[in-house]
């Protein structure tokens, strides 16, 4: 499977309005009903039936304009390919400085917008008859338990869970809490059977809240108990996620308290739940953000290693050029100096009448004169390549042998040799 093609909400919602679905699926390689998905998941509108053909006919025909994000919503859309369409190192692109994640409203221009999502007139439930689907199931594992119990009664293996005053009033705070937050188009849920995990799905985030009571959230001591004041009060606790080990805790908490019972901040709490979801979205943008910096500054951290080493492997290249161009020099000189010495030495021996007799050299005079020169050419690098084949020499004294050992050594040849 491919890569993805990652997009802006902006940007798909251009493409499908600049084209029919159907062209563009093939160019992004996907089916246009994958497509048509993709969009409606991410609230992107798609032209109408007949748009085209309206368009084609020369009708003025008008886009639907692209709906704000919705709280806690991504702003970017894959399609096609995996579920993370770019790795670190996937591909030998040059880096490019990730860019800052921007936002076309402020959290205060959000936070007014869900305000504005809470039902008009919307009053919380004074009792669980129509309670919420998912407390509507515990309830009904309760009563299970309780008919069991009843047919049972020494049975205490699983036991009724909600039949307290606390628990029912806490099953109906989260009853209330969760029809609030389906209305302001979040999906709440609950985890195990005793409603102590709740979460609701804020566009692409998962807040986490807990309903208990304060002594349990807090863990302190319960305080004395007032005239008219509750047994046990309730408490709501929203942790904010984290994104780094060394992020600091935040925590947002109601309870009962004197400025009044928990049933009267619902409103309140479910306004936080899902500006907590834009905030997580924000907070998840902002460490990608500081993460893909962080891998763009690694890779100009290699590339700069990378070209200093090149460079630094020229600069040694250049160098040990040059050493080796000196050291060649040097040897041209010292061997046309030996091949001027050779070159003297054998006309000295050819001019000296004693020679022979002091065996200044090897062998037959001519040959030996013919020898040393060929071996001053081949040492001296501004010889012709023609070698001279006979050496005119003056007789040697009758009766005089020299040595008869004429190998010559292996003698480098130090002449340029010719391109």
């Amino acid at each position: 499977m491919g890569t993805g093609h990652l997009f802006t909400r902006r940007e798909l919602y251009e493409r499908v309005w600049a084209e029919p679905i159907s062209a563009l699926a093939k160019t992004l390689q996907v089916s246009d009903v994958w497509l048509a998905k993709t969009c409606r998941l991410s609230n992107i509108p798609l032209p109408p039936r007949g748009y085209w053909a309206r368009l084609y006919a020369g009708q003025v025909v008008g886009k639907t304009p692209l709906p704000l994000r919705a709280p806690g919503e991504s702003d970017q859309v894959t399609v096609g390919g995996g579920r993370y369409p770019h790795h670190r190192g996937a591909d030998s692109k040059p880096p490019t400085v990730p860019e800052p994640p921007a936002y076309e409203e402020t959290e205060d221009q959000i936070a007014a917008r869900i305000e504005k999502m809470v039902p008009k007139g919307w009053r919380p439930a004074r009792s669980l008859d129509l309670p919420y689907p998912a407390i509507a199931r515990l309830l009904s594992e309760d009563q299970e338990r309780q008919t069991a119990r009843d047919r049972s009664p020494r049975s205490t293996y699983d036991a009724p869970r909600f039949e307290s005053r606390v628990e029912q009033r806490r099953l109906l705070l989260i009853s209330n809490l969760f029809g609030l937050l389906f209305q302001m188009e979040a999906q709440p849920s609950i985890r195990g059977n005793d409603a102590r995990e709740t979460q609701a799905h804020v566009g692409n985030q998962w807040v986490r809240f807990t309903v208990d009571t304060t002594a349990k959230l807090r863990l302190r001591r319960q305080q004395s108990k007032a005239p008219g004041r509750l047994a046990e009060p309730l408490a709501i606790e929203i942790k904010v996620s984290r994104w780094e080990d060394n992020d600091a805790d935040e925590v947002l908490f109601w309870s009962d308290d004197d400025a009044g019972k928990l049933e009267a901040k619902i409103r309140e709490i479910a306004i936080a739940i899902v500006l907590t979801g834009e905030r997580q979205h924000r907070k998840s943008r902002q460490h990608s953000y500081e993460w893909a910096l962080s891998s763009y500054e690694e890779a100009c951290e290699v590339v700069r290693k990378r070209r200093e080493d090149a460079e630094r492997r020229e600069r040694e290249r250049i160098e040990q050029a040059e050493a080796d161009r000196v050291s060649r020099l040097f040897a041209q000189v010292a061997a046309r100096q030996q091949a001027q010495q050779i070159r003297a030495y054998v006309q000295e021996v050819i001019t000296s009448p004693h020679a022979a007799e002091r065996r200044a050299f090897d062998g037959e005079r001519d040959a030996w004169a013919c020898w040393a020169l060929t071996v001053a050419d081949r040492l001296d690098p501004l010889a012709p390549d023609s070698t001279p084949d006979s050496v005119s020499v003056p007789p040697l004294p009758a009766g005089f042998a020299g040595r008869t050992d004429s190998r010559a050594p292996d003698i480098p040849d130090h002449r340029p040799q010719a391109s």
